[in-house]
C-alpha cells in the first residue's frame, strides 16, 4: 500500500464519469484536473485544428454568460479555470478555495456543456493564433522539430506534424459550425475523468459533480487505433534556412518502435536520461561545459503514449559558424554512449534524481491532481503511482545498456538543422 492507494477515493456511481478525490493537509485550497476524449485525433474531417479550437473557445462565453461575466465570477472568488487540448484529450484545470468549490464546478460544467461559440470571439482567437504561428516561422527549434517528425513518421501517425504554413491554413478555415459539430459529436459523458486534491470531502465533491454534470448526454469515444508505424529511414541530413538568425537549432533523432507500456521503455528512458536528461547529463557536461559549443543541449524520448511508437531525439543550439563542429561533438558523445553504455554510478545518480523529482511534484495539490489524472487516462490503477519509485529503483545496468544497443542506431539517425546557413 502507499499514499495513493490509501488516500485516493474513486467513484464511478455516475455513469460515464470517474472521479478521483484525494484529501490532503492543504488548508482551504482545492485543485481540479479533468479530461475527456476529444483531442486532435478525434477531428471529424481533415481539419485537425477543430478540436483544439473548440477547447480554446470554452472560456470565451456560454449560452448564458459572456467571457466578461465568467471572468468576473472567477475573479470575485480568486479562482481559475483553464482549458487545453492534446492529441487525445480535452483537458481542464481549476484552482479555488474550499468554500467556492460549488461555484467553480458549476461554472466548469456550464462552460463545457453550453459554450456559445461566438463568431466574433472565434475571429479574434483565429487572428491571435495565426499571429503566433507566423512568429513560429522564425523559431528555429520548432522548425527543426517539425522537420524531424515529418521525416520519421507517416502523415497518418500521431507523431507527424504539419508545416506551419499548413497549420495557418487549417486554422483560417475553422468555422463556428465546425465547432458546434465537433462539440455535439464528442463532448459528453462516457470518458469524463475528474480529479480533485486538497481540502475537501469525497462525498461532498461527488455530489457537486452529480449536480453539475447529471443528465449530460453520453458519447461513445475511444483512442483512435494507430494504422501505421514509423517510417524505416536511413541516416540523412537536411537544412532549413532561416535568414538573419544568430543561432541554429539541430535535431538528431530516430523512431524507437516501442510505446510507454513496453517492457524495455523504462530502461531505454533511463539510458537517454543519462545522455541528456538534465544539466548533469553527459551532453551538457561535455558539449556545453567542457567544449563551450552550446548553451543548451539535451536528449529525450517522446510520443510514446496511448500505444504510439515513439522516438528519441537529441537537440542543441549552436552558432551558425560552429554548427558542424557542434554536430560532430554531439555525435561523438552519442557514439561513445552507444558503444560503452552507461556506468553504475551514472545509473544510481539518475535514479535518485528521477525519484526525487517525482516526490517534489507531489508537494502541491496541482502536482497530485495532475499525476492522478495522467495515470487514470492511461487506464492504470492508482497503485501504479505508489509503485513508480520502485520501478525506477529496480532498473538494472544490464537492462539499460541492452536497451540502448537494441533501440538506438547512431548510423541511421536523421539530422535536421534550422537557422541561417553559414
Amino acid at each position: 500500500m502507499g499514499i495513493f492507494s490509501e488516500q485516493v477515493v474513486i467513484n464511478r456511481d455516475i455513469e460515464g464519469v470517474e472521479s478521483y478525490v484525494m484529501p490532503t493537509s492543504a488548508t482551504d485550497v482545492v485543485t481540479i484536473s479533468g479530461s475527456m476524449l476529444g483531442g486532435s485525433l478525434h477531428s471529424l474531417d481533415k481539419n485537425n485544428k477543430v478540436p483544439s479550437m473548440t477547447a480554446a473557445m470554452l472560456d470565451k462565453g456560454t449560452i448564458d454568460k459572456d467571457k466578461y461575466k465568467i471572468s468576473d465570477i472567477l475573479e470575485s472568488v480568486g479562482a481559475e479555470l483553464h482549458f487545453s487540448n492534446t492529441l487525445y484529450h480535452t483537458h481542464f484545470t481549476g484552482f479555488c478555495l474550499k468554500n467556492d468549490l460549488d461555484t467553480v464546478v458549476t461554472l466548469l460544467a456550464e462552460q463545457v456543456r453550453k459554450p456559445s461559440f461566438s463568431s466574433d470571439e472565434l475571429s479574434i482567437l483565429k487572428t491571435r493564433i495565426i499571429g503566433n504561428l507566423e512568429r513560429n516561422k522564425e523559431d528555429t527549434k520548432k522548425l527543426a522539430l517539425i522537420g524531424l517528425l515529418r521525416n520519421i513518421f507517416p502523415q497518418s501517425h500521431p507523431n507527424y506534424r504539419e508545416t506551419i504554413e499548413s497549420s495557418i491554413d487549417l486554422i483560417g478555415k475553422v468555422s463556428t459550425q465546425d465547432l458546434l459539430s465537433f462539440h455535439a459529436k464528442q463532448y459528453g459523458l462516457g470518458s469524463l475523468k475528474i480529479v480533485a486534491a486538497g481540502d475537501l470531502a469525497p462525498e461532498s465533491f461527488n455530489n457537486l459533480i452529480a449536480k453539475a454534470f447529471g443528465g449530460w448526454a453520453h458519447k461513445k469515444s475511444e483512442i483512435p487505433r494507430i494504422k501505421e508505424k514509423a517510417l524505416k529511414t536511413k541516416g540523412a541530413t537536411k537544412e532549413i534556412n532561416v535568414p538573419d538568425k544568430t543561432s541554429s537549432d539541430l535535431y538528431l533523432g530516430q523512431a524507437i518502435g516501442i510505446d510507454r507500456d513496453h517492457k524495455d521503455y523504462y530502461a531505454l528512458m533511463m539510458g537517454v536520461y543519462v545522455l541528456g536528461g538534465n544539466f548533469s547529463a553527459r551532453l551538457m557536461q561535455s558539449v556545453r561545459d567542457k567544449q563551450g559549443l552550446t548553451y543548451s543541449i539535451g536528449s529525450s524520448i517522446s510520443g510514446v503514449s496511448f500505444g504510439a511508437d515513439g522516438y528519441w531525439s537529441t537537440w542543441g543550439t549552436f552558432a551558425p559558424d560552429i554548427l558542424k563542429k557542434g554536430k560532430k561533438a554531439t555525435m561523438e558523445q552519442i557514439q561513445l554512449w552507444f558503444k560503452n553504455g552507461i556506468t553504475e554510478e551514472e545509473l544510481s545518480a539518475k535514479k535518485n534524481t528521477i525519484a526525487g523529482s517525482f516526490k517534489v511534484s507531489l508537494d502541491s495539490t496541482s502536482g497530485l491532481s495532475g499525476k492522478i489524472l495522467s495515470n487514470a487516462e492511461q487506464n492504470r490503477t492508482v497503485s501504479y503511482l505508489d509503485k513508480y519509485p520502485e520501478i525506477i529503483k529496480k532498473i538494472s545496468l544490464l537492462e539499460v545498456n541492452s536497451a540502448i544497443k537494441k533501440y538506438i542506431d547512431p548510423k541511421n539517425m536523421f539530422a535536421i538543422s534550422a537557422g541561417t546557413v553559414a
